[in-house]
């Protein structure tokens, strides 16, 4: 399999694209330490789409879950686990599910369907 390349141009700097390369690995995941601070990722699992915005290291933005972050909440420690419950902090796959812990509330979603880069509006 050829090496993914998700790319986003900027037409002005003013035109509201938020520019930015996103190489995704063979298996079509990224790792969330070679994004750049403040770029936005839309993840989509089988049942849901979240957005997630690296902050500061090992920080980020998410949201998307209608009861756990209907709103930005800002966690440490997202990353994703393998079908056998390995989880690869840090790291967000295809195929794998999206798993990070807000308050009291561990949370592991379905299936990573798609992760693509979005426009910042």
């Amino acid at each position: 399999m050829s090496n993914s390349s998700i790319i986003r141009r900027m037409d002005s700097p003013d035109s509201g694209i938020f520019t930015r390369d996103f190489s995704l690995d063979p298996d079509g995941g990224v790792e969330l330490s070679s994004i750049p601070t403040g770029s936005i990722l839309e993840v989509q699992t089988k049942n849901t789409t979240y957005t997630v915005i690296p902050q500061a290291p090992g920080e980020v933005l998410i949201w998307g879950h209608a009861q756990y972050c209907p709103e930005p909440v800002r966690i440490t420690g997202l990353g994703s686990s393998y079908i056998t419950g390995v989880f690869r902090k840090g790291y967000l796959g295809v195929g794998m599910r999206l798993s990070f812990r807000i308050g009291d509330h561990n949370i592991t979603t379905s299936r990573i369907l798609k992760i693509e880069p979005r426009r910042k509006n």
